[in-house]
């Protein structure tokens, strides 16, 4: 399972990191770019000088202001036509047009039309008007399309000119290097931009906040908790790990995939990890949450859930699991599935639905076991005469594990409604059956073998006394006209 799992993740991988990129729009009514700690990722690296930001006119914020609404609603045409302005009429300063050439690059890239963007931010990265924040803003646009196009060299060379001039740069331009670096199978950069950017990520502490019941309000509670990574970076952490064939745990990160980014892919690793340690309980609780949030759609995950469940005692939940699984045809009516279900409601001591499922799975079967199992349900309900039929097909079919049990049970039913010749040559069956089953070279086999013969002289002797009392009874009744 994990090598298959490397192999999708290896493939997909770089698809969803290329349609998780998206341009970055800085204005004044749009928010900024949000960066993470930066002692993360280099201790050693002191706060950068502060550079003054330049602002537009007032006639450009005017008119940017009036562009934005045409942005939120992707009016493309229109937002061109009306920033084209400032690039013709003098009176706008040179900032103001380093500002148009981002707008139209931040245009041109959310309409695909790449190599328009990177013209545009070109333009803005030459520009005497543009300022250091709109000029690191380009880079990282940049380093986005240079990706996009798969020039992944000079990606990172944009990324680390953008790292080089942000005060605290994100966790996911170090990604987006890493992932550059996976492409050109320089597998060790990889590593350690990923392992930077998951740091990264992960010395946040986020606002734990609770809903409020009186006003439906989201509040804060005091209290933090840890920050995680992206989820494709703990997926490429992973898959650099496989490439360079070293060894990684990655069963803390799957526990983080699984709980953060609830998926199948990710509890059924999960589980099957556990299960390699041979932490079941845990190998259970990762399945079974899953199956809570409806993400199996497998057989073999079914099956595996059930037995998990009757491993740790807990049969009827089992049982309900397998019919879950058969309902939404999810398992097919195989004589193993349906043995499965029948014995987990035996188990369960659910005997009038663990009834119906062993007369399929018996059906299906070439052996008889699964014939005496019913029987022994039958039995369990009192319905004696389908218990007889039960056991005879069962003994008719052969290839049974223990037969001298089955003509013991056989001989204990008939005996409850009071077929006593019938019960007593079971009996006697069982004697002469056990005779040639088990075998006296073998101590364990040979103590078998003697209990259940005594078992069966013992029932002889009671069935016989047991007659004999109920025929004098009938007799006495006759006696005193109380009928038969």
């Amino acid at each position: 399972m994990y090598k298959q799992a490397m192999k999708i993740l290896i493939k997909t991988l770089v698809v969803t990191v290329v349609i998780s990129l998206m341009p970055i729009v800085i204005s004044e009514l749009a928010p900024e770019y949000d960066g993470f700690n930066l002692e993360a990722a280099d201790d050693t690296k002191k706060k950068k000088t502060r550079k003054r930001v330049k602002l537009p006119s007032k006639k450009a914020q005017k008119l940017l202001q009036t562009v934005q609404p045409f942005l939120e609603e992707e009016m493309w045409d229109e937002a061109i036509e009306m920033l084209a302005v400032i690039g013709t009429d003098p009176k706008f300063t040179e900032t103001d047009r380093a500002r148009m050439h981002w707008y139209f690059g931040y245009i041109y890239f959310a309409q695909e039309k790449y190599d328009l963007a990177i013209v545009e931010y070109e333009n803005l990265l030459a520009s005497e008007g543009s300022d250091f924040k709109l000029q690191n803003q380009a880079r990282f646009s940049l380093a986005q399309l240079a990706f996009i196009k798969e020039d992944y060299r000079k990606s990172i060379k944009y990324l680390l000119a953008w790292i080089e001039e942000e005060d605290e740069p994100s966790s996911q331009g170090y990604s987006l290097i890493a992932t550059a670096y996976f492409q050109l199978e320089d597998f060790r950069n990889a590593r350690t931009f990923i392992e930077t950017a998951i740091e990264l990520a992960e010395s946040r502490d986020i606002p734990i906040k609770v809903i409020d019941e009186e006003t439906g309000e989201e509040v804060e509670t005091g209290e933090t908790k840890k920050a995680v990574a992206r989820e494709n970076d703990y997926l490429l952490k992973i898959a650099v790990y496989s490439e360079l064939k070293e060894d990684l745990d990655v069963l803390p990160i799957y526990k983080i995939l699984a709980v953060n980014f609830p998926k199948k892919r990710y509890w059924v690793g999960l589980s099957q990890l556990y299960g390699q340690k041979d932490r079941f309980l845990d190998q259970l609780g990762a399945l079974e949450a899953a199956h809570e949030d409806r993400l199996l759609d497998k057989q073999r995950e079914y099956v595996a859930l059930g037995q998990l469940l009757f491993m740790h005692q807990n049969p009827h939940k089992a049982a309900q699991v397998m019919e879950y699984g058969f309902k939404n045809d999810f398992i097919k009516e195989e004589e193993k599935t349906l043995k499965a279900l029948a014995q987990y409601w035996h188990a369960a001591k659910e005997l009038k639905k663990a009834k119906p499922a062993y007369e399929k799975a018996a059906s299906k079967s070439k052996e008889g076991e699964l014939y005496i199992f019913l029987g022994q349900v039958h039995f369990g309900l009192d319905e004696f005469s389908g218990a007889e039929k039960a056991i005879r097909a069962g003994i008719k079919k052969g290839k049974l594990k223990d037969e001298a049990n089955a003509h013991m049970l056989l001989g204990q039913v008939l005996f409850e409604y009071q077929k006593w010749d019938e019960a007593i040559s079971s009996f006697r069956k069982c004697i002469d059956v056990a005779e040639k089953q088990y075998s006296d070279k073998k101590e364990a086999q040979k103590k078998k073998k003697k209990k259940i013969q005594d078992q069966a002289r013992k029932w002889i002797t009671y069935t016989e006394g047991e007659e004999e009392r109920v025929q004098a009874l009938i007799l006495k009744k006759k006696a005193l006209g109380l009928g038969s």
